[in-house]
């Protein structure tokens, strides 16, 4: 009876490895196939990640199915791309399927054939996309070549190009922001600030707001024109002195419901030089400040968390780079996950901040939306050395954060300038006053805005400054800042899905820091001896069920 069990046993288990696997096998090409055909008709993911970044999101949802006019999107890819631009056609094409599931009939797109090289360059070069020069190894050997991967977006005579497609980080929030472009009734014309020692946009970071919208100057010297209002105006550092009728102009704008930036610093340092000195800045804008209630310090921020820089020093005839802590490049983690411009950021830099004070604000309601963290103080005495190499070291008697950096102001306020201020006046060559000839301005004088007024305050402008080391967060949270202004606040989280920055966060118990190292250096090794005593367990009744069964009792 014995011999016959085995033999049943044996039989079972060679059922099970010799069928069942194959069978199993079998059903799940089957079914991988039929799911893999499925895929080519609907368009079915499961997103498990935070914040759904592989999945389109509702902005470019409700913007698709808003289209009343057909977009067209022709794709110019060469055949033979290396790695990793071969995957990019694939990617785009995967996205285009996704949003025509919810477009329909208002969206079509085609991949133009390169099997003709000729005619596929020159109708490429004729859509304004570019080729691109790529280095690739093939053949155990560098090699480099020209390669097209570029799109258009056509709604009737309007046109968008991609000349080259260089990252897929942002694929979304590029083609819905520039489809929402294109099908925009309204004007999109964003002004930035000039004159007055502003600060002018680095090129690559224009180019950027340049994609969306249009850039237009906003020059407070000369006569206001409000009969085309922008969507947005944003003012960068300026280090000049306004004058009444400058600042009546600007307080013009943000009244008549231009939503406003103002990035302003106190003090501005100079790094170019080497001296890393700092100058005192009054532009007058303080005087708008106040009559809405807030204020920034004059005094810069500085914080143990913060952005290292690497440092030139000389030692006999060697240079070397020394990284060191620099205070004075807050790293801020402290952000709003109230406000869609904040709320899908973890940290931005922010130079030479200010603290901003808005204890007196009454008119309008003050939100913050950035602030330094618990470890951060400003000192109580001038600084006269701002080196990264200087002693900021905090001291018993300076002031201790956080502080707010970035805040903003919405609702109704009255006007500070309630008529139009007298002409501007100069003293000629010959200490004669001269009055300047005083230009008209357009349209009715405001005493009081026309409804709420919406500004956004940043305590420097050294955020959007190229010399800065700055971080990834910094740039869209400006880009972010220009869109919230212009209340496009859906695109906000497109352009954040991909951005999320995980920094490692000070644990300040000494207790917890300890049961931390502790658990990391104990807790695997644990692990091991209770699977191994288990192991051990689970082998030894076996053993005992075997002899049992199948050795003879001892009589």
């Amino acid at each position: 009876m014995k011999k016959d069990s085995v033999v049943k046993v044996f039989n079972a288990i060679r059922a099970f490895l010799f069928k069942g696997p194959v069978a199993a096998v079998a059903a799940l090409l089957a079914l991988a196939v039929a799911l893999n055909m499925a895929a080519q008709v609907a368009v079915v993911r499961l997103d498990l990640t935070e914040g759904k970044v592989y999945s389109i999101s509702r902005a470019s949802k409700a913007v698709l199915k808003g289209l009343e006019d057909p977009v067209i999107i022709k794709g110019y890819f060469s055949q033979d791309l290396s790695e990793p631009y071969s995957t990019y056609r694939e990617y785009l094409k995967d996205l285009l399927r996704s949003y025509k599931g919810y477009a329909g009939k208002n969206l079509t797109y085609e991949f133009v054939a390169s099997n003709d090289m000729e005619s596929f360059r020159r109708e490429a070069l004729q859509a304004g996309v570019a080729p691109v020069r790529l280095t690739f190894i093939a053949r155990d050997k560098y090699e480099i070549k020209d390669g097209f991967m570029g799109f258009t977006i056509s709604l009737g005579d309007k046109k968008e190009v991609v000349p080259v497609l260089r990252d897929i980080n942002g694929l979304e929030y590029d083609l819905t922001s520039r489809i929402k472009k294109l099908a925009s009734k309204e004007s999109r014309v964003v002004w930035i600030g000039r004159g007055k020692g502003m600060m002018a946009l680095e090129e690559n970071l224009e180019s950027k707001v340049r994609d969306n919208y249009e850039v237009s100057s906003f020059d407070p010297a000369a006569a206001l024109d409000l009969s085309v209002k922008p969507k947005s105006l944003v003012i960068i550092g300026p280090d000049e002195k306004f004058s009444d009728i400058e600042l009546a102009r600007l307080e013009q704008v943000i009244l008549s419901g231009v939503p406003t930036a103002l990035f302003i610093d106190t003090k501005r340092v100079d790094l170019q030089s080497g001296a890393f000195s700092a100058l005192p800045v009054a532009t007058g804008i303080e005087k708008l400040l106040a009559h809405w209630g807030v204020s920034i310090a004059d005094a810069f921020v500085m914080d143990t968390q913060n952005q290292s820089v690497a440092i030139q020093q000389r030692s006999g005839p060697f240079v070397y780079n020394t990284v060191v802590s620099y205070p004075l490049m807050t790293l801020v983690t402290g952000l709003s996950k109230d406000n869609p411009l904040t709320k899908d950021l973890d940290q931005l830099v922010m130079p030479f901040a200010s603290p901003i004070e808005s204890v007196s604000a009454k008119d309008l309601k003050v939100e913050v939306l950035a602030t330094s963290s618990k470890i951060s103080w400003t000192k109580n005495k001038d600084i006269v050395n701002y080196s990264p190499m200087a002693d900021f070291a905090y001291s018993p008697e300076d002031k201790r954060g956080p502080f707010d950096l970035v805040v903003s102001l919405t609702g109704a306020t009255s006007a500070l300038f309630a008529a139009t201020p007298g002409p501007d006046v100069k003293k000629s060559a010959k200490g004669q006053e001269d009055e300047k000839s005083e230009e008209k301005e357009t349209g009715a004088w405001l005493a009081q805005s026309k409804g709420p007024v919406r500004i956004l305050l940043c305590s420097t402008s050294r955020i959007v400054d190229p010399v800065m080391p700055t971080n990834a967060g910094s740039e869209v949270f400006f880009l972010n800042s220009i869109d919230w202004l212009s209340e496009d606040s859906a695109l906000v989280a497109i352009r954040s899905k991909g951005v999320k920055l995980r920094p490692l966060r000070p644990i300040e118990s000494y207790w917890v820091r300890q049961g931390i190292k502790f658990i990391a250096a104990l807790l695997m090794p644990i692990l091991v001896v209770l699977y191994g005593v288990v192991r051990w367990s689970r082998r030894r009744h076996w053993r005992g069920m075997v002899r049992q069964e199948y050795l003879p009792v001892q009589v």
